[in-house]
Formats: C-alpha cells, structure tokens, sequence
C-alpha cells in the first residue's frame, strides 16, 4: 500500500507517517523543504510547492498512491492535482466554515452554534465573507463534487485550533513569553470565559488515521474534531503557567476596553465560543482520543521553552507584547474598578413585601 503526505511537517504530520507505517504504507512525503527538523527522515521526499497546481502535477506524473493526505496547501489545487493518482483523498479544513465563527454579529442569535455538528449551517461560499471562511467552503464543495463525479473518494476533517511542537502558530507563546520574561500580572479578556475549541495534534492525527482505516464509512464526510477536556482562555492561561512552573496574575478586563495577548490565543473571530460536537467521529469511526490535552499542552510548553518563538522561525507571527500598553490599561481599568466599586457600594438588601416600593 502507498500513501503520499502532502505537508507532514508540522505538528500532525510526524504522528500520521508513523500511523501509516505501522499500518504497512510505503509513504511518501511532499513538502516545501523548508522544515526538515520535523519531516521523518526515513521515508521519500518530494520538494515542491503545494500551494501550486502546476508544480503538484508535475511531481506526481507517473505516480499513484492508495492515499493521499491533504495535510495543507490549497486544498482545491490539491483536489485537483491528485485526480487520476489515487483512490483516496484525505483532506484538512477547518471550523472556520460554520456560520457565525468568522463574523458572529452575521448571525441570529450572535455567533457560532454552539457544540456544532458536521450538519451545522456553513458560511455562504457566494457572499465572501468572511474570506477565508468563504474559501474554506469553496475548497470543501470543490472535492466533495469530485468525490461525488467518481475522480476518488474523499473525505475530511475539520480543524479547531490544533497545538503541539512546531505548529505554524504557536498559540501559548504570549502566555508563555509574558511567564519567561516575569511579568506579574496580564489581561484577561472578559475574565477569560472564552472558550474555543483545541485539539492535541495527537488527537488531530489520530482521527485522520481512523479515516484511512474506515474508507467505505468515510466516504463524502466531512468529521470534526477536538480534545475531549476544553478550557476556558483563562483554565489554558492557568495551566501554561502550572506547566512552566510560574505564576502569573490574570486580570479579567473586559474586552471592548483594550487589547489582550489572549487575542492572539483565541482562532480570528471565534468568541465568545466556538466548539464543535465530535460524536460523529467517535460513532461512526470508533475514533478515542490518545493524549489527554493537560498532558499535550505541558510538552507543548516544554518545547516552546527550548525552542523561543523568533521572527526566522515564525516570519508572518506578530503576538502583542507590548507589555507598556497593556500596564496603562491594567493601570487604568483597575482604577476605574475601584471608582466604580466605592462609588455604587451595594447597600444592603430590602425585602420588599407585596403592594410595597422600594426607593
């Protein structure tokens, strides 16, 4: 059996190859070249570009594969380039597609459904916004119509916000470099109730394996996923500082007042929640998760620790650690706090009794 890994790099990637060969797969890995510290050494490599249809095509001439896995790049390219090399086709999205992520005020009541299913509304491909979630679902139509036309059988996950080792944006690091550097206390964003779904990349790989085990079940589905146990920002700020062994004081601020590093945290658009239902995949899959996420996110902290996020590394990150800004901000809502507090002092209760007004 043959299976080609477009991507594999990052911090799915590794754990999928060495699912596919424990499976039997002589696997084959395609990829950019640009990070071969987290790319297997002991499988082929292809160096080109995945965001290209031409250049896929080209490298694929030839050549066919009992599975390909779309871990990135354009996904319609992608749909496209592989049609005639293989029988199946795995590919990423994400939750960005459910209606309401994206741009939450869109949608009545506000925001994403929450514990989405796969038959969750998704965004209108036609409308263009948001763009990118607008393009995911274009992306999605585009191979599932091929799957349906015959071209292959297909089928996808969708993302959350996956961590781990060598993910392309990591997440925890304004957390964590706030902890590194000792500063004492951070915004919250409205006391860090927030919540969106993660995923260990683990569990993220563990679920596209089961993919490629149940093929006939799979087929033209698309499958959420994420960890069992979610956390509020503020639970996930808590356990970055458990994991590094600091500590740090969060202060819940609420966020139509001023930037928070959590804003870095939290996928574009996705608050106050968006969390996705993974029953199906558990149902029809028999998928269970294989890290628990406390323990992911301590090796994922371990990792950052030794090796600090820089601009070579991560060249289009830009977290907010402007730590001036955010003491005048702290500064001045605390003040604005205890203003508030000691002038609108809670009197005490009166019990009002039937017929009767209180002033």
């Amino acid at each position: 059996m043959k299976a080609l890994v477009i991507g594999g790099t990052g911090p799915t990637g590794p754990h999928i190859v060495e699912g596919l060969k424990t499976r039997g797969y002589e696997v084959v890995l395609l990829h950019r070249g640009l990070h071969e510290d987290g790319a297997p050494a002991d499988v082929e490599h292809i160096h080109t570009d995945p965001y290209s249809s031409d250049a896929l095509s080209e490298a694929l001439k030839g050549r066919h594969f009992d599975v390909a896995l779309g871990l990135y790049g354009r996904v319609r390219a992608i749909g496209e380039a592989v049609r005639g090399h293989c029988d199946h086709l795995v590919c990423t999205s994400g939750i960005a597609v459910y209606r309401g992520m994206g741009d939450p005020a869109s949608t009545s009541p506000t925001g994403m459904a929450v514990l989405a299913r796969e038959d969750a509304p998704l965004v209108d491909p036609e409308n263009g916004k948001p763009r990118l979630a607008a393009a995911i679902r274009r992306a999605e139509d585009s191979v599932l119509a091929l799957g349906a036309a015959g071209e292959y059988r297909v089928s996808g996950v969708r993302y959350p916000q996956v961590y781990g080792p060598r993910n392309s944006i990591p997440w925890e690091w304004p957390v964590l470099k706030r902890l590194l550097d000792g500063r004492t206390r951070m915004i919250v964003p409205d006391d860090g109730l927030w919540i969106v779904s993660r995923c260990a990349a683990r569990n993220a790989a563990e679920l596209v394996l089961a993919i490629v085990d149940n093929p006939d079940v799979a087929e033209g589905q698309y499958y959420n996923i994420a960890d069992d146990e979610q956390f509020t920002v503020r639970q996930l700020g808590e356990l970055i500082a458990e994991a590094a062994g600091r500590s740090i004081d969060f202060i819940g601020v609420p966020s139509s007042i001023g930037r928070s590093a959590f804003d870095d945290f939290v996928a574009p658009g996705g608050r106050p929640h968006a969390l996705v239902d993974i029953s199906k995949a558990r149902r029809e899959l028999g998928y269970q998760q294989v890290v628990s996420p406390r323990l992911a996110l301590a090796e994922t902290v371990a990792w950052l620790t030794a090796n600090p996020v820089g601009h070579e590394q991560y060249p289009n990150y830009h977290p907010w650690l402007d730590y001036e800004s955010e003491d005048r901000i702290l500064d001045a809502y605390l003040a604005a706090h205890d203003q508030l507090q000691t002038s609108l002092a809670k009197k005490e209760a009166v019990v009002v009794g039937p017929g009767e007004l209180s002033h």
